[in-house]
């Protein structure tokens, strides 16, 4: 499919912002990138270096910037994470499987640098922020009804255990990416679906912040450049959450 295909629709969404723009710009290293393009050369610029960065082989000569497509790629990704990949498995499954496990090599760096206490921290505060966005109004009517009686960190805890489904490991992933560059000094608000979550993930993820080098992947020679892919993906993924849930 490769044109119009999830990554491709994500690129041509109007409700991408600068900051969305310039976060995938970022992780991928494209210097030359001016965020002030015409939309469809920028669409084509992020499609192209992240579609070739996973395809990294003489084959790309012959691609256009359309190829090889979102579904290969995700799921190459999650094999190389070392994920259960099925043909059953639908794209979206797979994207979920990917941000649980990313978090999860996160949280491993973050007690192995900090200790436990730290990750305890963080899975307070994704609690408390949750609650209080919720009690506010800014999180979809019923989302909580069935998790308010628990308390600390068991939203974590279910996400981890891929216990959550939906649009719940979406909200709960991006509350927790936030709290986690906030425990890491990235200067960012409390903002469940904004369009910084971007910013945030490029920090983490990308090579300005490659803090958890240990844990992630290299580059393999001929083949896919994943330290550009891994970011780009997760960043991919957080937007097509935040698109199809409209939040």
């Amino acid at each position: 499919m490769a044109q119009n295909d999830q990554l491709d629709t994500v690129l041509q969404d109007s409700r991408l912002s600068n900051d969305d723009w310039q976060s995938l710009a970022d992780v991928l290293k494209l210097d030359e990138f001016d965020i002030t393009l015409p939309k469809n050369e920028k669409r084509e610029l992020i499609n192209r270096e992240l579609r070739h960065s996973y395809g990294h082989t003489f084959k790309n000569i012959f691609r256009d910037e359309y190829e090889p497509d979102y579904d290969e790629i995700i799921r190459a990704t999650a094999k190389k994470l070392k994920l259960s990949v099925r043909a059953h498995h639908t794209i979206d499954e797979l994207e979920d499987k990917i941000l649980i496990e990313v978090i999860d090599r996160i949280k491993e760096t973050i007690i192995k640098k900090e200790g436990e206490a730290a990750w305890e921290k963080i899975e307070e505060d994704v609690n408390n922020d949750i609650i209080k966005q919720y009690d506010e109004g800014n999180l979809p009517p019923g989302f909580l009804d069935e998790l308010k009686k628990y308390k600390g960190g068991v939203l974590v805890a279910l996400l981890l255990a891929g216990k959550l489904s939906g649009i719940a490991v979406y909200l709960v992933a991006n509350q927790l990416f936030f709290a986690i560059a906030r425990y890491l000094s990235l200067r960012i608000g409390v903002a469940v679906a904004g369009p910084i979550i971007g910013k945030s993930l490029a920090f983490l993820l990308g090579p300005a912040g490659w803090v958890f080098a240990a844990l992630w992947l290299t580059y393999d020679i001929g083949n896919t450049n994943w330290k550009k892919v891994l970011p780009a993906a997760v960043i991919i993924i957080v937007l097509r959450k935040r698109f199809m849930y409209e939040v």
